[in-house]
């Protein structure tokens, strides 16, 4: 394995391409660390650490920024505006035949639809921006209270440059560097708060307020997850696909078999990032309502809240432990979280992939599936195939994004240590981590040296 890493170094395009990524991540990582004008860090850090915790949609804006949103710094939205464009863009192609037909140009096309996902992308974070303005001067935030214009255009320019930025730095590493840029600056913005964690959690040992135990469990989890992620993500059904023959000239080309692959899990992480959405409104908005006491609003925005007081453990008034504790986390926000996972499994994967569009593109290069009859059959087939392995790979992704959640409520395991194993942060890590591999993988085998997975006994064959 480090013999291979060094090959990388040998291959003067791929070190030029690496060494570009890891420049590009610098700049990235550095710009996570400059504050927008006039913000009061100490009250902002006590708002943190009063009112967010862990959870809800801040939290997966903080992950996704590289933790630049907690110190609200210049790449304070990170990629969110992008990744929300990127879907919105999506959604339209489905229920807008224009930007469908756009799609359907090939290159021309896709060039189009990246234009466009930038200008949404510059209108959604001017838009986040001067949500976030208004509400720091809200919760006193900032110490340019006397003077809100000025701050509300202040933080609109900076925040909305900051994510251009960062668009842009992750359209350079895609087309200079190794690996899909938007992703790799997200990942490399989740690991970076892991030493943090990881010395938060030594800590907390070191001083008695954690058992040494969990944090052996939550390693094991670490390892068993990671593995489950990999091979999710390597997943899939494979269908047979049969060629018909074909006459090319004078020759006549035998009919081959090939496979259509359908990913496990082909939505993603999408899914839990909509739920994570959508949950957060209801109980920050009552919490808003409610500020200044008690009253309807406060006891209704408990409901909704992953910490709720109303959960069946309360309910059933039982003071047991053990096992018995999860039921702490029977309450109505993770109840929620998991169904609308779910659900969003089975939608993003009915926008994604169209069975009846493939089915067409069979039969139209003269493939067929063995016992199916081309049109209908086949999509209905497919779909068959689709609805099913989707079951099993949303349950996993649910089950993966409720872990961290499970463990902080129902055992008070902290944050810190439940944020290494959390569902959205590792299979994104984990999945660019592939990705990259997969693609310096390739640039070593086309130079005919060892890739990461090549057993050194092929060497002759080369």
């Amino acid at each position: 394995m480090i013999k291979t890493f060094g090959n990388i170094f040998k291959i003067p395009d791929l070190k030029k391409k690496v060494l570009f990524t890891l420049f590009i991540i610098i700049v990235h990582r550095f710009g996570c660390h400059v504050p927008i004008p006039f913000v009061d860090a100490d009250a902002l850090s006590n708002f943190w650490n009063r009112q967010l915790g862990g959870q809800g949609l801040f939290n997966i804006i903080d992950m996704f920024s590289g933790r630049a949103f907690r110190n609200m710094t210049v790449f304070a939205l990170g990629v969110m505006p992008y990744i929300t464009a990127s879907i919105i863009i999506q959604l339209l192609m489905v229920v807008w035949p224009y930007l469908e037909k756009i799609a359907k140009e090939g290159e021309i096309g896709q060039k189009k639809i990246n234009q466009y996902t930038r200008y949404g992308t510059v209108a959604i974070a001017a838009f986040q921006s001067l949500g976030i303005a208004l509400f720091m001067l809200r919760m006193n935030l900032t110490t340019l209270s006397e003077h809100k214009m000025l701050f509300i255009f202040m933080t609109i320019i900076a925040m909305t440059t900051g994510t251009t930025l960062v668009m842009w730095l992750g359209e350079k590493i895609t087309e200079k560097g190794i690996g899909n840029g938007i992703s790799i600056i997200i990942a490399i913005g989740i690991m970076a708060s892991y030493p943090l964690d990881i010395s938060m959690t030594m800590g907390m040992v070191a001083q008695g307020n954690l058992k040494p135990l969990w944090v052996v469990v939550v390693l094991a989890l670490f390892v068993i997850l990671s593995v489950l992620i990999i091979m999710v993500h390597d997943g899939a059904r494979k269908i047979p696909v049969q060629h018909a023959k074909r006459v090319v000239g004078r020759r006549i080309m035998s009919g081959s078999t090939t496979y259509l692959p359908l990913k496990v899990n082909q939505a993603g992480v999408i899914p839990v990032i909509f739920s994570s959405a959508i949950l957060s409104f209801p109980g920050l908005i009552l919490s808003m309502m409610g500020v200044g006491g008690g009253g309807f609003f406060s006891g209704l925005s408990n409901w909704f809240q992953m910490e709720s007081d109303h959960n069946l453990y309360s309910f059933l008034r039982v003071h047991l432990t053990g096992i018995f504790l999860l039921l702490r986390s029977v309450n109505i926000y993770l109840v929620l979280y998991g169904i609308l996972t779910i659900f969003f499994c089975y939608f993003y994967t009915a926008i994604t992939f169209n069975p009846v569009d493939t089915a067409d593109n069979l039969k139209k290069y003269g493939a067929f599936i063995p016992g199916r009859r081309p049109g209908k059959p086949t999509s209905d087939y497919i779909d068959f195939v689709l609805t099913r392995i989707t079951l099993v790979g949303s349950i996993f992704l649910t089950g993966l994004a409720l872990l961290p959640y499970v463990l902080n409520v129902s055992y008070h395991v902290p944050w810190v240590l439940t944020d290494l194993i959390g569902g959205v942060g590792l299979i994104i890590v984990i999945d660019v981590f592939l990705d990259t591999m997969k693609q310096v993988e390739s640039h070593l085998l086309m130079r005919h040296y060892d890739g990461f997975s090549v057993k050194k006994s092929m060497r002759g064959r080369w």
